[in-house]
């Protein structure tokens, strides 16, 4: 497994750092990170820079602004005083208007939330502060990326979100999880493996996961699942041997390029398919694996 991870990275860096004549990442300080990861480490940030010029560039701007026509009578009855637009949208029946206003407004806070912890992980890591670097990890790519899917593959997910009480985006089983994935991949190329990234990031039975791994960032003492439980005279990533750090620093330098690379590739999906932005815009971004 880890071996195609490998490669499939390694031909990303050929392809992006290599053969480019400047640099898309200008870090100077790697603190603790050995030399041997670095490369991996700026990869990785240049990703996440990626994803965040979706919320800071002004060629999305349609993420944070959408603009309607309506006749003068709609808007004589628009504007009331205290009532929430997503209500009035409501109360008016402008369902199309309301499902791309409730869709992108939480499209655009999604991105911002996933930039904010994967960089502050991706700086933990650098620091070898690993079990803030690991618990910063499970939001993105455990719930984040869950709705992300969803919106790009299930038509009737933002009706779900707006109208039923008690409604949980997240929830999946385990199928539901797969084929998400498999949908996803297949908007992006089938540039990945769908067992491999969902063994990666959702498999409970997977030692590695981002599931096990950050349930141990989160919790010192871990006993329902025999493959993470915690062993006796031990508590959860506090006793860690440098050994134990380099095996960490190991497994999320061959692992998190590449899905980080399919989170970038899904939220670059998902912004095109809420937006008018033309699709040279995305042809030009260059993190996608393909």
């Amino acid at each position: 497994m880890v071996v195609r991870f490998a490669e499939k990275i390694s031909t990303i860096f050929r392809r992006y750092f290599i053969s480019r004549e400047v640099s898309s990442v200008h870090r100077t300080t790697y603190y603790s990170l050995p030399d041997k990861f670095r490369k991996s480490h700026d990869y990785c940030e240049f990703v996440i820079n990626q994803i965040e010029e979706l919320v800071l560039d002004d060629k999305f701007i349609q993420l944070k602004m959408q603009t309607f026509e309506f006749s003068e009578d709609v808007m004589s009855r628009m504007d009331v005083p205290e009532e929430h637009i997503f209500d009035r949208l409501s109360e008016l029946g402008l369902t199309a208007e309301l499902n791309k206003v409730v869709t992108n407004h939480l499209l655009f806070s999604l991105i911002m939330e996933t930039c904010y912890f994967i960089q502050e992980s991706l700086l933990c890591c650098l620091k070898m502060r690993m079990t803030v670097c690991f618990t910063l990890l499970r939001k993105p790519f455990l719930e984040i990326s869950i709705i992300i899917m969803k919106l790009l593959n299930e038509s009737d997910f933002i009706d779900k979100f707006n109208n039923l009480e008690g409604f949980d985006p997240i929830k999946t089983t385990i199928a539901e999880k797969k084929n998400l994935i498999s949908k996803t991949n297949q908007l992006l190329k089938n540039n990945f493996d769908d067992e491999e990234l969902y063994d990666l990031i959702f498999n409970k039975e997977f030692g590695n996961s981002l599931f096990n791994l950050t349930n141990s960032a989160i919790h010192l003492y871990t006993d329902r699942n025999p493959i993470s439980a915690t062993e006796k005279q031990n508590l959860n990533l506090i006793f860690g041997t440098q050994e134990n750090i380099d095996e960490m620093w190991e497994h999320i330098y061959d692992t998190i390029p590449m899905l980080l690379s399919f989170l970038a590739g899904a939220l670059d999906e998902l912004v095109y398919k809420c937006t008018d932005v033309d699709q040279t815009v995305f042809d030009e971004k260059v993190f996608r694996a393909s």
